[in-house]
């Protein structure tokens, strides 16, 4: 059966069963109900037991499912482009090889580019820290009194300048480390491009396969719908922050580059693929521009000039620029969004993090497609605006 069969049957009982059976918004008093009743302390167990299966199955079984996620996140970025050119009548598996090449080239230029920049920065990096804490000493005197004071309560009687215990690390553990990291990281990232182009080479045929399966045709319709949903607000999501995201960080560096400071195409690049990750990034950025201005300038009040700046910016961004663009629909409430950034993030580490929002919006538009978990759906709404 065709995509275009299960939409065209409108007309059918079971279409206009589905259509006027779903409420315009979710009530509490249904979920109240079911609490009340005999069978909810068994629903509610089993359901509890799946989801620390659930948790435990990802968090034991990421070196497999990290990069298969990854690449279904991936898959709705890429999607539409894919989807343009096979309108073009370019095949999707040639559109798909395409994109992924011309992804690569640019990520790899970009990174070249920015390779000895970032090396200056990083050798650079103990003699700077020097700098900024000695321009800080001078312009917080009193941060050196308060400082001995605490040592003095924490370590009574101890001399300051008493040499510190060395502790000494074999130079093979860092490397056997570093070897076991970048082994891990190659391997996933491979895993994920191939995973990826398959599933942009594809298509729609799981979605052929779903449908054949399904028994019923409201059940087909009503699959079809929610994985729609989630392609198209995927989609429109993930286009819309790297939009935003790039444009905030030409802006930071167009910014820094009046300023004259060094490296500014490198720290407008460090912030637009910071602000992929909620709340930490942006505090991330904060502080490496704070350093960065400090090093610049002499003046501790110039300095602090480049993180205000990006600050205020940000400011401008998350709270009306996003919002604005996206919408209700695709708005989540904040505290659901932090809450998700920290379990993602001690599940799978920075990766996690930086898919937490939109793993966040793909649970948020199952629940509202099934009544029973309606108000958790409306739970995680970003807005009580109804329109």
């Amino acid at each position: 059966m065709k995509l275009e069969d299960v939409t065209e049957k409108e007309h059918s009982s079971d279409a206009l069963e589905f259509l006027t059976h779903r409420p315009a918004q979710p009530t509490l008093a249904e979920f109240t109900a079911f609490l009340k009743g005999p069978k909810a302390v068994a629903s509610i167990a089993l359901v509890g037991i799946f989801v620390l299966l659930t948790m435990a199955f990802l968090y034991f079984a990421r070196a497999f499912a990290l990069p298969v996620v990854l690449a279904m996140i991936l898959s709705f970025l890429f999607g539409p482009v894919v989807r343009l050119m096979a309108g073009f009548h370019i095949p999707r598996p040639v559109g798909a090889a395409l994109v992924l090449l011309m992804s690569l080239f640019l990520i790899g230029n970009g990174v070249s580019y920015l390779t000895k920049p970032a090396n200056e920065v990083i050798t650079m990096l103990p003699q700077n820290i020097r700098r900024v804490e000695h321009k800080i000493r001078e312009w917080l005197p009193s941060m050196i009194h308060i400082k001995r004071a605490a040592n003095e309560v924490s370590h009574p009687g101890a001399d300051e300048n008493e040499p510190a215990t060395k502790v000494e690390i074999k130079s093979n553990t860092y490397s056997d480390l570093l070897f076991s990291y970048t082994t891990s990281f190659i391997g996933g990232t491979l895993e994920t491009l191939v995973l990826l182009y398959f599933l942009l080479a594809s298509g729609d045929m799981f979605m052929h396969k779903l449908v054949k399966v399904l028994p019923r045709f409201h059940d087909k319709k009503h699959a079809v719908e929610i994985v729609h949903e989630v392609q198209g607000n995927i989609s429109r999501f993930l286009l819309t922050i790297t939009s935003i995201n790039t444009c905030l960080g030409l802006v930071v560096g167009l910014v820094l580059y009046g300023f004259r400071m060094p490296n500014a195409l490198l720290w407008g690049v460090a912030v637009a693929l910071l602000n992929f990750l909620p709340y930490f990034g942006p505090v991330v950025g904060v502080a490496m521009l704070a350093m960065a201005g400090l090093i610049h300038f002499d003046s501790v009040t110039l300095g602090l000039i480049p993180p205000a700046v990006y600050l205020g910016l940000h400011t401008i961004e998350a709270n009306f620029i996003t919002p604005t663009v996206l919408g209700r629909r695709l708005t989540l409430n904040p505290v659901v969004i932090f809450l998700s950034l920290m379990f993602w993030m001690w599940l799978w580490g920075v990766a996690g993090a930086v898919l937490a929002v939109p793993l966040l919006m793909i649970i948020k538009i199952f629940c509202e497609h099934f009544k029973p978990l309606a108000p958790f759906g409306e739970f995680l709404s970003g807005s009580d605006d109804p329109h």
